[in-house]
């Protein structure tokens, strides 16, 4: 599977069932030869796998983000007019038709709440449009921290949820909805909502239930000590479950749990505790179909399988085996699961789940050649602890190269298949692709979080190269020949390695930390960084220490630095500073930047661009 291969390969994002549960959609992405572009359209899935699945949408702007209304027509998201974002229904039989221009929704039966951006001050859509006729000047005046959201400038407009007929639900919002979060209850009356609340550092996250009838707001969860995020609600309208993330401390590592909040009684209770079942934060729960319990997808020694917790009592079980999980929707009469399944070696497939039996099947054809295989490996780290991860090898007969992948996060997982920096690229180009989950790693319990939380650079850099230690010492592996790369916290460990260690022939750093006191005073969530990392002026020891242009000296093996240059999560600055460096010390390097592109290279002709220009450089050293 070269690049090109990869490209074509079909990517379902969501799925939605219908409210009789007789229907399931998918959006699927795909590459469109002609534009160069990821277009993604709806496919009808046959619930029991049986039938072949059914292209429903096609057009140049794509369709994303279905889901059904009570009288069972689908709604989706599409830019099919004016390039302007806007809400379709389409029914059972019919043609398409647009309810409203916006950026996304959410359905709760026969409610449908939009998201639309407007200027501060607008009354509807014809006055925001004045208004911007009007508007001479680019400024935008912050009084609040963040300014900034990965690579999205605050500001001026706000984000609001108004009623699909235009009725505002929440006319003076400022940045409470940025990267909005809420779902509309069953019986259309109730909004559950993320809500923002500024604070000097970082913005307080509340939930919020917000009447659809009269745009009312209550708070349903505060914490000054943590922030809830990701809510969902039960099919009777009557309990909401969110995920609370405790605020970081510089010397403890947080704990993500979830909550469960009686609409009736405002009682609030833990329902998932992160130290004993640590919740993925990229899917939401899902309520089982009589309310009774929760469907959790968890982070599993590198797996993500769904987990049944039963609300009465606590009880959790297991239900899925190998592999990870997402996007999950529950059948009306509870026999059943559907969800995206995928794994290190498997991409996406949308799937059923039988909960009597356990069976799982496949609702669509995924099948992908690989030019390797993948096997489990482990090492001990100079603590003692385990330290875990996945080698990916080569079809050759021929002992390979070895590319050493930090990811990012860094709570997170190397586990799992993955679209962004996909590591069967390099596999096709012959080299082995070692996946080390080290300290600070999810899935691992709460002792791997907190035992890197303070070791960043040292403990970690202890964990990957034990690991790689132990796979050098393979017969299939050319331990003369060896890289390290990463990206985001990744590209922070492989700076780090830089100034520690001159085993590897080359490095390749993407939208990595160089100067950490730069960092946190430019990042979008700087000041979340400091509850993290603590102050400059705090710990000023913590940030020269771990800083890796604190160990420049050190620096001999050839670096190829790339970066986006609309990042704001590690700013585009930390890649010029670390070129600019490299380059007055003599060390060979190349800075590969992409002006469009903000911390992740999405756009398919840069992605392949940088695909290429990583085995290039690769190859130069390791060939």
């Amino acid at each position: 599977m070269d690049f090109d291969s990869y490209l074509a390969l079909p990517r379902p994002s969501s799925l939605a069932l219908s409210p009789d549960g007789s229907r399931l959609i998918a959006a699927i992405g795909q590459y469109d030869d002609e534009t160069g572009k990821m277009i993604s359209a709806l496919w009808e899935l046959d619930p029991s796998g049986t039938a072949e699945p059914q292209r429903l949408t096609r057009s140049a702007g794509g369709e994303s983000q279905p889901a059904f209304h009570a009288d069972g027509s689908l709604y989706f998201v599409s830019t099919r007019d004016d390039d302007k974002s806007a809400v379709w229904r389409l029914p059972a039989s019919g043609e398409a038709e647009q309810v409203c221009v916006a950026d996304g929704f959410r359905i709760g039966g026969s409610t449908v709440v939009v998201t639309t951006s407007m200027l501060p001050g607008a009354k509807d859509a014809a006055d925001d449009a004045a208004q911007r006729k009007d508007r001479k000047t680019s400024g935008v005046l912050h009084t609040s921290s963040p300014a900034r959201v990965w690579d999205q400038e605050l500001g001026p407009d706000e984000t609001r949820l108004q009623l699909a007929n235009g009725r505002d639900l929440t006319p003076t919002p400022g940045n409470a909805l940025v990267q909005a979060e809420y779902v509309v209850a069953p019986d259309g009356r109730t909004v559950i909502a993320k809500w923002f609340v500024p604070r000097l550092d970082w913005p307080l996250a509340q939930l919020v239930a917000i009447d659809t009838a009269t745009g009312d707001r209550r708070v349903l969860a505060e914490d000054p000590a943590a922030g809830f995020y990701d809510p969902a609600i039960s099919p009777d309208s009557r309990y909401v479950v969110a995920a609370r993330w405790e605020d970081p401390q510089p010397d403890t590592a947080p704990v993500l749990g979830l909550v469960l909040v009686d609409l009736e009684t405002s009682d609030l209770r833990e329902v998932v505790n992160g130290r004993e079942l640590w919740p993925t934060d990229t899917t939401s729960p899902a309520f089982a179909a009589d309310s009774s319990a929760l469907y959790v997808v968890a982070e599993d020694h590198g797996d993500r399988p769904i987990v049944r917790v039963d609300l009465a009592t606590g009880a959790q079980t297991r239900l899925t085996g190998a592999g990870s999980y997402q996007a999950i929707q529950v059948a009306p009469d509870g026999t059943a699961l559907f969800a995206l399944h995928h794994d290190m070696d498997s991409p996406h497939t949308p799937v059923r789940i039988d909960l009597a039996t356990g069976d799982v099947v496949r609702l669509m054809s995924s099948e992908v050649e690989l030019p390797g295989r993948v096997e489990r490996v482990e090492a001990t780290a100079p603590d003692g602890a385990t330290v875990p991860g996945w080698l990916l090898l080569p079809n050759s007969d021929e002992p390979a190269p070895l590319v050493l992948r930090v990811h990012g996060g860094p709570s997170a997982s190397a586990g799992g298949w993955n679209w962004r920096w996909n590591p069967w690229w390099l596999v096709a180009a012959g080299y082995a692709v070692l996946l080390p989950d080290p300290a600070l790693s999810t899935g691992y319990g709460m002792e791997c979080m907190e035992r890197g939380w303070q070791g960043w650079g040292t403990t970690v850099y202890d964990d990957v190269i034990a690991l790689t230690d132990v796979v050098e010492q393979r017969a299939d592996i050319d331990a003369t020949r060896t890289a390290a790369i990463g990206g985001s916290f990744g590209g922070y460990m492989v700076n780090w390695i830089a100034g520690h260690t001159d085993r590897f022939r080359c490095l390749i750093s993407h939208a990595g930390i160089w100067h950490l006191g730069g960092f946190q005073g430019t990042a979008d969530y700087s000041g979340y960084f400091a509850r993290q990392f603590g102050t400059p002026e705090a710990r000023p020891e913590r940030y020269a220490d771990r800083s890796p242009a604190q160990y420049l000296e050190n620096i001999s093996t050839p670096i190829l630095v790339t970066h986006g240059g609309r990042d704001e999560r590690v700013p585009t600055g930390q890649g010029n500073h670390l070129f600019a460096d490299l380059q007055r010390r003599g060390v060979e390097s190349a800075y590969l930047s992409f002006p469009d592109e903000g911390h992740m290279i999405l756009k398919p002709a840069n992605a392949r661009f940088w695909n290429q220009t990583m085995i290039d450089w690769l190859n130069r050293h390791l060939r």
